[in-house]
C-alpha cells in the first residue's frame, strides 16, 4: 500500500482548521500529520513533522504566511498550497509568497463553502505534493526571533542578518505520469550569459502582437520578464496565467505595482492599444472579433482551463496571421501548444521558457516537443531578446497601421 500523504495545516481559525482535516482524512491516500495557528509553529512543525505538504493561511498572529513561507523554503522546502482571501492586502501577500517559493494559491472560502468544495482543494493538494521542491535560499540568513516562542528553533539559525537576494525561485521535480520533469532554477543575480542576438531574417520582421502563457510558477516569471521589456513597447501584450476565479483583478494589480508598463484586466470591445499588457477578465477566454477588439469568451473550458491561452493564441493568429510574437512560460500541462501549431503554420514566431528557469518544464517542453518553438530561453533572456526585435530605432506604431 502507498504510504499517505503528509498533510501540515497551518491556519489560526479553529473552524477552518478542523473542516480542512476532516475533509482531508475522509481520504484513505492522505493524513493530517499537524496543526500550527501561526508560522512560527509552522516552522517547528515543519521540522519535526516533514510534511509532504503545507497548507498555508496568508494573515496569522505572531508571524504571518509570508515569513513562513520564506524561513521554510530556506531550510527545509516543502510544496506549499496558500490559502488567502479576496482582499487586497492578502492578494498582495499571497503574489509575494508565490516569488517566495509557494507552489500556487487557491481562494480561502467560508466554513460552509469549504465544506462544499473540497473535492478540488483535495485535488489541488495532491498534484502539488508530486512537485519537489528545493532550497530557496531568499531567507537563509535571516534570524525570526518569533521561532523562539515556545521552544528552540529546530533549523539552523544564521548568526547575523545578511543582504536577501530579491529575486531567487526554488528547483523543482514534476512527475506527471510515468515522465518525471526536472527543472534547476538559479538565483536572478546570478552571472548571466548575454543574450542571443536575433537572426537577421527575424530583426527585419513586423509584428503587431505579443502573447504570454504561463501556469504554476507564473506569475514571478511573468513580472520578471515584463519588468525588463522596454518602455514604449510599440504593441499590445496579451498575458493568459492560469488563476482561480476572482483573482485576475488582484494579479493586474500586483504586476503593475511591479512593473513600469500599464497592465490592465480587459474589458469587452476594448481596442488594443501599443504598450499595454491586457490580462483576461476572471473566467473568460480573452479573444478578438474580426475588427480587432476584445472579446471576453465564454466558450467552454479547454483543458479545464478559462482562461485558456490555446483560445487567445488561435484568435491571435486569426486576427494578425504572420504577425504575432508569442512566448509560452511555466506551467503544467499543455496549454499553449495547439495555438502556437497555427500561429508558426502562420508565420508566427514562438519562444519558450528554458528548463533550467521553469518551475515546472511542462507547458514549454509540450511545445517544444511539437516543434512550434522557434527559440528557447532563459527567464532572464527573453525580455532582451524581445526589445532587440522591437527597438524603438526601428520600430514605430505598427499596430496602427
Amino acid at each position: 500500500m502507498a504510504e499517505r500523504i503528509k498533510v501540515l495545516i497551518v491556519d489560526d481559525s479553529p473552524t477552518v482548521s478542523r473542516i480542512l482535516t476532516e475533509m482531508i482524512e475522509s481520504d484513505p491516500t492522505m493524513m493530517v500529520v499537524g496543526v500550527a495557528t501561526n508560522g512560527a509553529e509552522a516552522i517547528r512543525m515543519t521540522s519535526r513533522l516533514h510534511p509532504n505538504i503545507i497548507t498555508m493561511d496568508v494573515n496569522m498572529p505572531h508571524m504571518g504566511g509570508l515569513e513562513a513561507t520564506e524561513y521554510i523554503m530556506a531550510h527545509q522546502p516543502t510544496p506549499i498550497l496558500v490559502l488567502t482571501a479576496f482582499g487586497k492586502h492578502d492578494l498582495n501577500l499571497s503574489f509575494k509568497m508565490l516569488s517566495a517559493g509557494a507552489l500556487e494559491f487557491i481562494e480561502k472560502p467560508d466554513a460552509l463553502a469549504l465544506a462544499q468544495q473540497g473535492g478540488h482543494l483535495l485535488s489541488r493538494i495532491k498534484l502539488l505534493t508530486r512537485i519537489k521542491v528545493i532550497t530557496h535560499p531568499r531567507a537563509k540568513n535571516r534570524v525570526y526571533q518569533d521561532i523562539l516562542l515556545d521552544e528552540p528553533p529546530p533549523l539552523e539559525k544564521a548568526p547575523t542578518p545578511a543582504r536577501i537576494p530579491a529575486d531567487i525561485r526554488p528547483t523543482v521535480k514534476l512527475s506527471q505520469g510515468t515522465a518525471p520533469l526536472t527543472v534547476n532554477l538559479v538565483p536572478a543575480d546570478q552571472p548571466e550569459t548575454t543574450p542571443p542576438k536575433p537572426p537577421y531574417e527575424l530583426m527585419q520582421r513586423r509584428f503587431k502582437a505579443v502573447g504570454i502563457a504561463a501556469s504554476t510558477g507564473g506569475p514571478p516569471a511573468l513580472a520578471r520578464l515584463l519588468k525588463e521589456i522596454m518602455p514604449g513597447f510599440p504593441v499590445p501584450i496579451f498575458v493568459v496565467q492560469h488563476i482561480p476565479a476572482g483573482f485576475s483583478q488582484g494579479l493586474a494589480e500586483w504586476l503593475q505595482s511591479e512593473i513600469r508598463l500599464k497592465v490592465k484586466q480587459a474589458e469587452e470591445g476594448e481596442k488594443p492599444l501599443p504598450g499595454v499588457i491586457y490580462l483576461p477578465a476572471d473566467d473568460r477566454h480573452l479573444v478578438f472579433n474580426r475588427m480587432g477588439r476584445i472579446h471576453l469568451s465564454t466558450e467552454p473550458d479547454r483543458f479545464g482551463l478559462r482562461p485558456n491561452a490555446d483560445f487567445t493564441f488561435l484568435s491571435m493568429a486569426a486576427t494578425w496571421p504572420g504577425e504575432t510574437l508569442t512566448v509560452v512560460l511555466t506551467g503544467m500541462g499543455r496549454d499553449g501548444t495547439e495555438g502556437m501549431r497555427r500561429l508558426s503554420e502562420l508565420n508566427g514566431y514562438n519562444i519558450a521558457q528554458d528548463e533550467a528557469s521553469s518551475v515546472i518544464f511542462g507547458m514549454p517542453k509540450a511545445a517544444i516537443d511539437a516543434g512550434v518553438i522557434h527559440q528557447v530561453l532563459p527567464l532572464s533572456h527573453i525580455a532582451p531578446f524581445i526589445n532587440q526585435i522591437f527597438r524603438p530605432a526601428r520600430t514605430k506604431d505598427l499596430f496602427t497601421k
